[in-house]
């Protein structure tokens, strides 16, 4: 199990998903991550079952997204991914409520009939999404207008940061907000600091 005491503790799990190694370390951190929490190890997702979603969506999921639901399934990676029944077109989610959903601005209203939501962030609303033909990742933030941010250009992005951001709960003698610092250093590092203050704050 990892125990993180110095910031060279910290996993960078991949560069790109399905690189050389990109599944142990993931492992790694998955593992560590499922112990910690005294949580199940999710099951791999059949390439049937990926392909059923797609025809479902009429949309390919994206690649790196494929692999590690293949590799992982939906496995804890600090963030909740979706299980399969609840993945679904952004713009179909408020049809029935339309007048209680998101005044969305013209800016959203251009991505917004291209999105898939696939992760929750911490359960509070806030999504993550992939577009259905660029499949780079956005952000819906309830909060903030306008409420659609690009974050990433691709999936492996996402899921490398909610996996380095996940160590934070795998502390060892330091303090875990040392771990969280830590980590936010690496994020900004990669992504840069507007999207790590996006995604976090």
């Amino acid at each position: 199990m990892i125990d993180i005491n110095l910031k060279s503790d910290i996993i960078i799990p991949f560069d790109k998903i399905g690189d050389n190694g990109w599944d142990e370390k993931s492992k790694l951190i998955i593992e560590s991550l499922a112990e910690n929490w005294s949580n199940e190890l999710q099951a791999p997702i059949s390439i049937e079952e990926i392909e059923n979603l797609e025809k479902h969506l009429e949309t390919s999921l994206p690649n790196g997204l494929k692999i590690f639901y293949n590799t992982f399934g939906i496995s804890d990676i600090g963030e909740e991914l979706q299980r399969f029944e609840d993945i679904m077109w952004m713009k179909d989610l408020w049809e029935e409520d339309s007048p209680y959903g998101p005044d969305f601005s013209n800016e959203d209203k251009i991505s917004l009939p291209h999105l898939i939501t696939f992760s929750n962030y911490l359960g509070n609303g806030n999504m993550f999404c992939f577009h259905n033909e660029t499949k780079e990742i956005y952000y819906f933030d309830h909060d903030t207008k306008p409420f659609i941010t690009k974050m990433f250009h691709n999936v492996d992005d996402y899921l490398k940061g909610c996996l380095i951001f996940a160590q934070a709960d795998l502390f060892g003698e330091v303090e875990q907000e040392q771990v969280e610092k830590w980590t936010e250093e690496i994020a900004a590092d990669l992504f840069g600091k507007d999207i790590v203050r996006k995604w976090r704050y």
